[in-house]
């Protein structure tokens, strides 16, 4: 694992000494990210800065300075040799379970459907059953285990779904378990994400458990569980309306939204839940023109999930379609026990540059600044710029490996960062809805 190269500062209020990262390499301070809202980015637009140069850091974790020799009151980290990009945000997973399904990766090779899977009692209601067997205690211990995982690969902001549970009662609890797992220092910046509608359990009346789902919400409202509701609208699983009447109450009671559209067949969800103003779309294999179209002037951000694709043997989300359009594109890892059973992001970079044919600057976007814009923090985080949250990663470089001839190395080797400066200051950020 990448050493951690500050203790995190979040809680903290009072402003002291800074940090300096000195004579780095250079930084790629996606500033030009920023400036195009994320839209059509081009490679000037990484804004790489070349070094010696250094990065300020307050103790509040908040970036203070980037410049060439800035005064340095406070620790002094040498960044000789490194170069610093913006630390990465994965905007959709499902990371607290229990249970293991790779067989259902066996199972699809042998001709099975995700439809057929899930009706068979596989699927997500199969974890369900094992994570209703866990106790809150172990579910935490696996949830800590496989976010050390992921800051390792340099996720320094995870969202993390509830969604594996068969009442509005466990939901509550995965969502607490979340809660008190964001409250350590050393796990990455946690966004909550209320996925009331995931699967349908056997026997239950979707509009009943709808309104189950939509009575939870003051409880999750009133204790901060969440910072934003999910559904998924599928066949098989949950129907459009049903989800847009949950996304609704939710809205209504102060939770942005987010929604798993048009993965397995075009329901329309897409343009139903960009008018309705979700943060984010995901997935998107079969987006149809009239979404595509709604994203090129809407703020909601189409978040691709290569790994899916690759994992379940199912076409990968047209990118270049949506990038082309002008949308904004995000990455992530779907992280999973069944459709994508991979951690790390270096996985999803490679299959984005592979499979879905993005250039190095448009991964690195989808996985800082638009990433941000998934998880309405675009104002607060995804790059290297005074005014935002002190999320750092350190590359090894040499003089043969710099600008964007490192960033292609990134994108397609796997490599983790040799280092990750973990400064964000959850006390400080703004709540949205």
């Amino acid at each position: 694992m990448p050493p951690i190269l500050s203790i995190t500062t979040r809680g903290l209020n009072a402003r002291a000494t800074i940090m300096i990262i000195r004579n780095l390499s250079g930084i790629f301070t996606g500033e030009g990210f920023v400036q195009r809202e994320g839209r059509r980015v081009r490679d000037d637009d990484c804004s790489f800065v070349a070094g010696p140069i250094d990065i300020a850091i307050d103790d509040r974790g908040t970036i203070s300075g980037v410049g060439r020799e800035l005064a340095s009151p406070g620790e002094v980290i040498d960044g000789a040799g490194m170069i610093a990009l913006p630390g990465f945000i994965d905007p959709h997973t499902h990371a607290i379970f229990s249970g293991d399904r790779s067989t259902e990766y066996f199972m699809r090779w042998a001709g099975k459907t995700y439809l057929e899977i899930s009706q068979a009692g596989g699927g997500i209601h199969s974890t369900v059953t094992a994570t209703a067997g866990q106790t809150s205690e172990e579910l935490e211990a696996l949830l800590r285990l496989r976010l050390q995982n992921m800051l390792a690969c340099g996720a320094t902001v995870v969202e993390v779904k509830s969604g594996y549970a068969a009442t509005a009662e466990d939901e509550l609890r995965l969502l607490r378990c979340i809660k008190r797992v964001s409250e350590d220092r050393a796990m990455p910046e946690l966004r909550p994400s209320f996925l009331g509608l995931h699967a349908l359990p056997r026997g239950r009346i979707e509009s009943e458990f709808v309104d189950e789902m939509i009575a939870a919400l003051p409880e999750v409202t009133r204790h901060e569980l969440a910072t934003q509701v999910d559904s998924f609208p599928e066949k098989g699983f949950f129907t459009r309306e049903s989800a847009l009447r949950f996304s609704a109450a939710a809205k209504a009671s102060g939770l942005p939204c987010k929604v798993h559209a048009d993965e397995l067949c075009d329901l329309g969800s897409s343009a139903a839940f960009i008018r309705a103003g979700a943060l984010s779309i995901d997935h998107l294999q079969h987006i149809n023109n009239e979404a595509v179209s709604l994203l090129a002037t809407h703020p909601t951000v189409a978040t691709m999930l290569p790994a899916t694709s690759f994992f379940v043997g199912i076409p990968y989300a047209n990118a270049r379609r949506l990038l082309d359009a002008g949308a904004r594109v995000a990455l992530a890892t779907d992280f999973n026990p069944g459709t994508a059973p991979a951690f790390d992001l270096q996985l999803t970079h490679m299959l984005a540059a592979s499979q879905m044919k993005m250039t190095p600057a448009e991964i690195l976007c989808a996985s800082t600044y638009n990433a941000a814009a998934a998880l309405g923090l675009e104002k607060t985080h995804g790059a290297i710029m005074p005014g935002r949250v002190g999320n750092i990663l350190l590359y090894s470089s040499t003089g043969a490996a710099a600008g964007l001839t490192m960033l292609q190395q990134i994108s397609i080797s796997r490599a983790k960062p040799f280092a990750v400066v973990l400064l964000g200051s959850v006390s400080e950020q703004p709540r949205h809805g």
